[in-house]
């Protein structure tokens, strides 16, 4: 255990040594989730203030008494678009769709003939998008407020075409929180995990091998074993101090969320950060045991640079699964790294309970993955010094 503790502090030590990169590594992960959550809110109060906004710009309202009363009435301001309104939303000066309206539009719908209005926007102009979606609504409601006034004039009651009620009954619990952004913040942490310990595994192996300082260590009184633990748990060692660091960044990010609805979906206390610690701890041990075997099979720090950089991409695309696929999930995940840790951080997200069974399993699959690095690593450093 003595030589297992002198070769941890060597290998923190050499970590801490690179202070532009630590510095960089412990600064984004303070930063990550409190950039992304303000950018998300901000887009989303974006979103709620187009919603929120009732202007109305048109084109030729004069011709529609009928429906610049009905849109007057759902409490919506009517403005005249500027004539170069083409020009304007190419260029983003203008923050709204138009509504086109052709000449005569009351006259042609009194001889019971079929109208268009027409929307434009530039599909470049990100925010008049935004404001497509109630405009279309206002305009729906008006399309079938008029076709039931034109029915009941004929004597046909608008409830003939319509005897169908469709409801929304929402059977979720009372404290069940909703889960929307902030379902990415996941894969946001298993990739500040993975990005967290590469470069200290890297540095460790493959980049000892090419200064030619790592066969001089192997010639000490030490097994391949004692190397393994040592190196490992040093490497393991900064990727929980990531780990840490992301999950407590989640308690000031809470200040800085400008959107209302984002700042009360996510309620994120100091339970939930210690059911993140219990769950990410053990992924960050086998992550960095992967890591750590990848990067002794390299001679050089590029090389390593590029299969670790390989491995980093598989492992923080793999939470996307359940982007695409939102149903329910199979049983199987409790047994795949990251997808079951991923599973079980947005149960926590959502104020569910993880149940015991699915820790234990997440438990046994990342001790087996830690077990069997650190027999590959013992067997390769022995290797090292023959190649």
């Amino acid at each position: 255990m003595r030589e297992i503790i002198a070769i941890y502090w060597k290998e923190i030590s050499d970590a801490m040594r690179d202070r532009r990169t630590l510095m960089m590594v412990l600064a984004s992960s303070l930063l990550l989730v409190p950039v992304l959550l303000f950018v998300f809110s901000t887009v989303m109060s974006q979103v709620e203030s187009q919603a929120v906004d009732r202007t109305v710009l048109a084109v030729n309202m004069k011709d529609a008494p009928g429906l610049e009363n009905y849109i007057l009435r759902q409490g919506y301001q009517i403005k005249q678009a500027p004539a170069d309104y083409e020009e304007k939303s190419r260029t983003k000066e203008l923050t709204k769709p138009v509504l086109l309206i052709a000449e005569n539009f009351e006259n042609t719908l009194a001889q019971a003939k079929r109208v268009e209005l027409e929307i434009a926007y530039d599909t470049s102009n990100r925010q008049a998008e935004m404001g497509l979606g109630p405009l279309r609504r206002l305009l729906n409601g008006y399309v079938q407020e008029r076709s039931g006034l034109d029915l009941m004039m004929r004597g046909v009651s608008p409830e003939l075409l319509q005897m169908i009620a469709v409801k929304e009954r929402h059977i979720s619990r009372p404290d069940e929180r909703k889960v929307t952004i902030t379902g990415m913040l996941p894969m946001v942490l298993i990739m500040a995990i993975v990005m967290g310990g590469m470069f200290a595994a890297i540095d460790s192996t493959a980049g000892e091998r090419e200064r030619g300082s790592l066969e001089p260590l192997m010639m000490n009184p030490v097994s391949g074993l004692q190397l393994a633990v040592g190196k490992t748990a040093a490497v393991a060692s900064v990727s929980v101090l990531i780990v840490i660091l992301t999950v407590t960044s989640f308690f000031p990010a809470q200040s800085v969320i400008a959107n209302e609805a984002l700042r009360a979906e996510f309620q994120f206390g100091v339970k939930d950060a210690l059911a993140f610690l219990v769950v990410l701890v053990p992924l960050a041990a086998a992550l960095s045991s992967l890591q750590v075997a990848l990067s002794l099979t390299c001679k050089t720090f590029k090389e390593a640079n590029v299969r670790n950089q390989l491995l980093s991409l598989t492992v923080s695309f793999l939470p996307l699964f359940f982007i695409l696929n939102p149903g329910k999930e199979p049983a199987w995940l409790g047994w795949v790294p990251v997808m079951a840790q991923t599973q079980m951080m947005n149960q926590v997200l959502k104020g569910e309970l993880v149940s015991l069974s699915a820790i234990a399993i997440a438990l046994a699959v990342c001790s087996a993955i830690v077990v069997a690095s650190l027999l590959f690593v013992a067997k390769k450093m022995r290797q090292v010094v023959m190649e």
